[in-house]
């Protein structure tokens, strides 16, 4: 067991991520406005912060190079031990690039001395079988099917007349598609995998066929009704509901903000030029007062029952973005769950002090559980 030395020596905090093409500061990952503002209030409470992509693990010596924000404003590259809480906030863009990451993330799920602040969720579709078993959920979940081929989302539209077609496990709205019947016409409207509006039209059954086989190719979507969801002024949007534990534990809202999307579009996520708005203003300017306290009473409940469920049910989580839709009849529809958040859309509403709520809470809550491995005599890695 490592020794442990005097407890002015600051913890580490692991920061999971994917890398990529490095950004205007050299540095190989997104997010690094919020994992700086991270590392800064956790060297306030004797935590310090690495980022680094897991499958640089050497797990021979238990140590791993990682990213490092100073103080003075800039970031090292260095190699540390390898930290005993870890945060995850790896994106996947498909399934093949999650499959490079797979195994290197399965590595750390097995490791006993590994604790993660929250185990992530799997798909959308695993996701939605866990909530569907909470019969206090099921009225707000949207039917969704699992698609395995082109007759999966023809039969679903048929029926439907329009659906909505998604992937398993992509975020920021890439690959999103909704597919309308008009007459004998097939409509095809959404986001690319690459992030970019696209509509086209298609004559044929056949040509629908040909145009799925080509688009989804490999990676897992599923299928869902396409809600109209939509502000008066014909805007797509949702609501985000981020939901984390605090420092005891417990969970709370930390905020609720909408998001909402350009005219003729289907997304409202910020990545696709989305807009943020505050909550309350948004329902006074969209729905009448008798329908407000009901949409507001819902999502309390929502926001409350769905983390505890799903933690019930799939492990230890952290926190939670639950997105969801609010009909023109003041329905409420879960939309998607996510394990891995982002808080832009609180600085886009200007409300600071959610944002920053949102930015201490991994730090107080890896805080409470650092504290309980060393009540426990487990091996906490220093500096």
């Amino acid at each position: 067991m490592m020794q442990v030395p005097n407890s002015d020596s600051p913890l580490l905090l692991g920061v999971t991520v994917c890398y990529g093409k490095p950004n205007r500061k050299g540095l190989p990952f997104a997010e690094y406005p919020f994992f700086q503002q991270l590392s800064l209030f956790g060297k306030r409470m004797g935590i310090h912060v690495l980022v680094f992509n897991p499958r640089e693990i050497n797990w021979t010596k238990r140590t791993v190079s990682c990213w490092y924000f100073k103080t003075q404003g800039e970031w090292i590259n260095a190699v540390f031990p390898l930290p005993a809480i870890l945060y995850d906030r790896c994106y996947y863009y498909n399934t093949l690039h999650f499959r490079k990451y797979k195994p290197a993330i399965q590595r750390i799920l097995q490791d006993e001395k590994i604790i993660l602040l929250g185990r992530p969720l799997g798909g959308k579709l695993q996701t939605y079988n866990i909530l569907k078993q909470n019969k206090n959920l099921i009225p707000f979940l949207p039917q969704t099917i699992r698609y395995t081929q082109p007759n999966d989302a023809i039969q679903f539209v048929h029926t439907h007349a329009a659906a909505l077609i998604k992937p398993n496990g992509g975020s920021h709205g890439r690959g999103v598609v909704a597919l309308i019947k008009e007459q004998n016409q097939y409509i095809l409207k959404g986001r690319s995998i690459d992030n970019v509006d696209f509509k086209t039209t298609l004559n044929s059954e056949q040509e629908l066929r040909a145009w799925l086989q080509q688009f989804i190719q490999t990676t897992k979507y599923i299928v869902q009704p396409f809600l109209s969801l939509y502000t008066q002024d014909e805007r797509p949007f949702d609501v985000r509901i981020l939901v984390q534990k605090n420092e005891r534990k417990m969970w709370e809202t930390t905020g609720i903000a909408v998001r909402t999307g350009k005219p003729t579009t289907i997304t409202s996520n910020l990545h696709g030029g989305g807009e943020a708005e505050k909550f309350h203003t948004f329902l006074q300017r969209n729905y009448p007062t008798y329908l407000i306290e009901n949409i507001v009473r819902t999502i309390r409940l929502v926001s409350i029952k769905t983390p505890q469920f799903i933690e019930e049910n799939h492990g230890s989580l952290f926190e939670l973005g639950i997105d969801v839709g609010i009909d023109r009849r003041g329905h409420i529809w879960i939309l998607e769950v996510n394990s891995k958040p982002g808080r832009t859309v609180f600085i886009k509403t200007g409300e600071q002090h959610l944002r920053e709520r949102a930015i201490q809470l991994p730090i107080l809550y890896a805080q409470t559980l650092f504290n309980e491995l060393k009540e426990g005599n487990y091996d906490i890695h220093y500096m």
